[in-house]
Parts: structure tokens; sequence; C-alpha cells
């Protein structure tokens, strides 16, 4: 039995974030296909509400999570800017997620500069682990590691 995130779980993040009343942030989203292909974060300043993030993401022909993209507004020229970009891949009992930054001198993404690992050890436990990955790619260090605890049938993870 492994875990992944899929669409429905991104669905209900959205979902869940736009119903507090008491957030200075406000949540719109692009959905085809029952996807979030795109969510927009606002800023609620006074009465008026001003573009802050934006997450992309992409999905597999399973309905999982492939990437998500971060873009950020520069509030010096009011342009929306790429931060990061995370990358998902699955095992049988887990997932992988690698971090890349923007690089504004090369107008692209840096190679991963973290990797994070989410494997299920049992049915209620799961290890996550963290590692510092070098410029060609390798696995340098493990930099965290921690064993997480799941309630039974609940959270942000979908069993398949």
């Amino acid at each position: 039995m492994g875990t992944i995130i899929t669409a429905a779980t991104i669905m209900a993040m959205y979902l869940n974030s736009t119903g507090n009343v008491n957030s200075q942030y406000y949540y719109n989203a692009d959905i085809e296909n029952g996807q979030v292909k795109t969510m927009y974060v606002y800023d609620k300043q006074g009465e008026s509400l001003s573009g802050k993030l934006e997450y992309r993401y992409t999905y597999d022909n399973q309905g999982r999570v492939t990437s998500k993209e971060v873009v950020r507004r520069d509030a010096r020229t009011g342009r929306m800017t790429p931060e990061s970009l995370y990358t998902y891949t699955y095992t049988t009992d887990g997932y992988t997620m690698e971090r890349n930054l923007w690089n504004a001198s090369t107008h692209a993404f840096d190679r991963a500069d973290g990797r994070t690992e989410y494997r299920r050890e049992t049915e209620s436990v799961m290890s996550v682990t963290n590692y510092e990955v070098a410029e060609d790619g390798t696995v340098t260090a493990i930099t965290d590691n921690m064993l997480v605890m799941l309630p039974a049938n609940e959270g942000l993870m979908a069993e398949f």
C-alpha cells in the first residue's frame, strides 16, 4: 500500500483554504476536469486584493500531482516571477519530492537542491527523510529524518 498526492488532495486543500473568512489571503482556482490547474493567492490590502502567489499544478494520467510551480508577485515591478518548482515521483511505498529554485540570471530553474522522501513504513507510520543534493544530482547528506504517526483514514494522503 502506497501514499500519493492526488487531484482530490489539491482540490480539498483549495476548498479548505477558501472557507477561512478571517484570513488576510483569498484564493481562486482554475479547475479543469476536477483538477486544480492553477491556484491564485491574493493578499487583502484594505478593501482591495492584490495578487501574491500562483501555484501551478500538473498531473499524470492517474491523477497524481507531478509538479507544483510557485510563482510570486514581485512587489517592485508587479510582475509574476517564478520562485520554485517541486517535482514528485512515485513508488509503491511512497513518493519523492525535489525542489528546484528559479535562477534569475539564467531564466531557468536550477538543479534540485533538496529532496524529501515520504515512505509508508506501516499502516499508520510514515518516514520522512530530507536530503541535500549536490549540483551533479547526487545525494550528499541526510539533513533531517523523522517518523510521522498517521491517524487512520485521515489527513491529506490518499491511499491506493
